[in-house]
């Protein structure tokens, strides 16, 4: 009998079936099974963890308004990024753009909700993807807006330095000729009469800024900022750190687009923004997405519905053919998108202009609603994801109001842009799969991060660890003791590690620590994760 004969048949007689969800363990096989299968000390050989994403949905360009397709298409091809990048990017800028400018009334008699379009997103991919250029290509329009607005802003700060200084002077020559009307008794002149107001800097657009800045900046702009980040990581840690409470308060009520937020500072008094409203955009590296991801959907204070407010979040897969591409800019593109801009921006955010759906398209929102709180309310999603669903209840009308802008309808929404919001909401649906996807199984990004480490050396010369020396690193998704007993689990099953008794105490005196033994194939060149 050949070796590979005998090896089928011992596994037929002696091992056990897998089950679905992993593989045989060790203690599942014999010495006389491990003598034939050429296994050291009873191991079987470990299992690839398995790390694939859910399937997500293709960009089609026919989402998109008329307006902005060219530019899309054309940022696409040039920098030989998916479709998905510059689109996504070019929504958030237009919902940026947008803001407090225009609102939609989505129902067509309840008139106490009104939905502020504006939007929250990014792009995931790898370091090196072009995300922040296709960001600042998208931009770049309203960047165009932004400087003209800062030439206007210094020749009118020009002109109130002169005026000042004027006025100063005559205040001068007033209050001479107050003192001498004193002295001698005489009718007092009248102080000069002044209506000088500093001039305001009108904004669009920040990179980068502390809250209490952008606070001020939407004190001075009630229509609201659009705020790009190049890496969305450094803003949730940010957000993550001790004190920074109120600055994650204020982020999560800019949201809403429609909460008002005061700032109390001794010396500098209180600042009141009666509509406080954000849209915000950047991008981020899946690893440190899913990390954070991990610790945000445990319960917790950082499980308060921030990532949920990621709405245009897209993980998309990136192409493996690359072609050359060298040629100018689409400036035609580009002068169409700022000028779809330029026609917002000029809308008066104090009367701001409320569009409902029209008759066609009343029934069309009545039933993708009905069908949505349907959804939402069934036991087939996790409470995070249900809970990023619900959101949906205001993406789908801000998108059908910012194509409707987009394309020059600004009397009522029309039907067309009414379905591209819904094939917008599928689409981000699936990217959103993908963002949740851990969570069906909650061990298997802490057991990847662990297997990592192992495969790296990480107690190779003992072969043993506790829970505690894990969590003890402050390894990302591994720095809670609940965290390495779910990745242990899965390494267990899986064949990487197996626990063993020990007879090492807790430092507190309490019972043994819990231990476990690498498997020694772990280290071999061909285990990958």
């Amino acid at each position: 009998m050949s070796t590979t004969s005998l090896l089928s048949e011992l596994q037929g007689i002696f091992l056990p079936k897998r089950d679905p969800l992993g593989g045989i363990t060790a203690d599942d096989v014999t010495p006389e099974i491990a003598a034939h299968l050429d296994l050291p000390d009873g191991w079987t050989e470990p299992e690839h963890l398995s790390d694939t994403l859910p399937e997500v949905a293709r960009f089609d360009l026919e989402l998109m308004p008329e307006s902005l397709r060219p530019l899309v298409e054309d940022a696409a091809e040039r920098m030989q990024v998916p479709m998905d990048f510059p689109a996504v990017a070019s929504i958030a800028t237009l919902a940026g753009v947008t803001n407090r400018r225009a609102l939609i009334q989505p129902k067509r008699n309840d008139t106490s909700w009104l939905v502020v379009p504006n939007l929250w997103g990014g792009i995931v991919a790898p370091p090196g993807m072009l995300k922040s250029p296709v960001i600042a290509a998208m931009v770049k329009p309203v960047s165009e807006i932004e400087k003209a607005w800062r030439e206007e802003y210094a020749k009118e700060e020009e002109a109130y330095r002169n005026a000042q200084e004027l006025y100063e002077e005559d205040v001068k020559a007033w209050r001479t000729s107050y003192q001498a009307a004193c002295k001698k008794n005489l009718d007092k002149p009248a102080k000069p009469d002044t209506s000088l107001v500093p001039p305001t800097l009108r904004r669009l657009t920040t990179s980068d800024g502390t809250f209490e800045s952008l606070h001020h900046i939407l004190s001075q702009n009630p229509a609201g900022l659009f705020v790009t980040r190049d890496e969305l990581t450094g803003w949730l840690a940010g957000l993550e750190r001790q004190g920074r409470e109120q600055e994650r308060s204020f982020y999560l009520e800019c949201w809403n687009g429609d909460a008002s937020f005061t700032i109390d500072r001794i010396g500098r008094g209180s600042i009141h923004v009666p509509h406080a409203c954000i849209s915000l955009f950047g991008g981020i590296q899946p690893g440190p997405l899913r990390a954070y991801m991990a610790g945000s959907l445990r319960d917790g204070s950082s499980n308060d519905g921030l990532m949920q407010r990621l709405q245009l979040l897209v993980w998309p897969d990136i192409p493996r053919g690359w072609s050359y591409v060298d040629r100018k800019p689409n400036e035609p593109a580009i002068d169409c998108a700022a000028q779809v801009y330029r026609q917002i921006v000029n809308l008066d955010c104090a009367n701001p202009l409320r569009l409902q759906f029209d008759d066609e398209t009343q029934p069309l929102f009545e039933h993708w609603l009905t069908e949505l709180e349907g959804r939402i309310r069934k036991d087939e999603f996790s409470v995070s994801f249900q809970s990023h669903l619900a959101k949906y209840r205001s993406l789908m009308p801000s998108l059908a109001l910012l194509f409707a802008l987009a394309d020059g309808q600004t009397d009522y929404v029309p039907i067309s842009h009414a379905k591209q919001a819904c094939d917008w909401c599928d689409y981000l649906e699936s990217h959103a799969r993908r963002l949740y996807a851990p969570e069906a199984r909650p061990g298997q990004s802490a057991a990847i991060a662990l297997s990592q480490r192992l495969v790296k050396g990480w107690k190779r010369e003992d072969g043993l660890f506790t829970v505690r020396d894990v969590y003890q690193n402050g390894w990302s998704i591994l720095n809670t003791p609940e965290a390495v007993r779910a990745a242990l689990l899965v390494l267990t099953e899986y064949g990487w590690v197996r626990q063993v008794a020990s007879d090492v105490s807790s430092s507190t005196g309490g019972r043994p620590s819990e231990a476990y033994r690498i498997n020694p194939r772990v280290w071999r060149e061909h285990v990958s994760n």
